[in-house]
């Protein structure tokens, strides 16, 4: 498998002002769907988006690692309420 990709600052800014449009615009057709099923759809077309851009297996794990490393840093900034 490929390293873990390192993505910059810059760039992981670029990635949430674009997040944010993409929700501005796709907000009012998810608020009308089940949560878990827009979520999967989500995921799915991420996924179709990453394997129709990438031409080979390398690529998809190094847009793989870049998705999984967005998410985590995400995650890091946000204070989650724990259940309990």
């Amino acid at each position: 498998m490929s390293e873990k990709a390192t993505v910059s600052q810059d760039d992981l800014l670029d990635v949430m002002e674009m997040t944010k449009k993409l929700e501005f615009h796709i907000s009012h057709i998810l608020e009308e769907n089940d949560r878990s099923l827009a979520m999967s759809a989500l995921m799915s077309a991420t996924i179709n988006c990453m394997f129709g851009q990438c031409k080979t297996r390398d690529e998809v794990y190094f847009y793989r690692n870049i998705f999984i490393q967005i998410i985590d840093k995400t995650v890091q900034s946000i204070k989650i309420k724990e259940k309990g």
